[in-house]
């Protein structure tokens, strides 16, 4: 059976997205607060799988999916490449905020600064490693905004649906190989 390293929790888009990959082989995920904790320990994982979504972007502002091809072709072969959409996000607000700030997933933060740039804000973005982990952080610190998958809010939430968006994804599933 392969090991699957992807990012959790059970509520994310990989794991959604893990579902899908092509082909009959058994898998047992093993799920990571980021996909940073993955790519770090990479020799730790020798043998095992890691399914990224291309879309991938670092909390360090110049490191991405790009970045991870070019700097680790020694370390993870590609297996597999498919689609398969991520949830609905929603761009929610905080209209009780307690800081007037952002809290994202890091490969959304284009999506964050489009609607800020459009209504003239600036204020600090924050990042957390996933947007369920984002979720979580926005609701306990009183964060303003959020871009989160609109299936983590309550039906009776008192945060504010500002945008809706529905984008497919492109993953890859690599075996690392060293």
């Amino acid at each position: 059976m392969r090991k699957i390293h992807t990012l959790g929790p059970n509520t994310t888009d990989s794991v959604a997205a893990a579902a899908h990959i092509p082909g009959n082989v058994e898998y047992q995920l093993v799920l990571h607060d980021s996909f940073d904790e993955i790519i770090s320990n990479l020799p730790q994982l020798q043998g095992d799988y890691f399914l990224v979504p291309t879309a991938y972007q670092s909390k360090q502002s110049d490191f991405g999916w790009r970045e991870l091809s070019y700097q680790y072709w020694d370390q993870l072969e590609l297996e597999s490449v498919y689609h398969h959409p991520l949830k609905t996000m929603c761009l929610i607000e905080n209209l009780q905020f307690e800081q007037n700030k952002a809290i994202v997933h890091p490969a959304t933060t284009n999506l964050l600064n489009g609607y800020l740039n459009q209504k003239n804000l600036t204020i600090p973005i924050h990042y957390a490693g996933s947007k369920a982990s984002a979720y979580k952080k926005f609701v306990r610190d009183g964060y303003r905004f959020s871009i989160i998958s609109q299936d983590l809010l309550e039906a009776d939430s008192k945060y504010q649906i500002i945008k809706t968006y529905h984008p497919d994804m492109v993953w890859c599933l690599y075996h690392i190989i060293k």
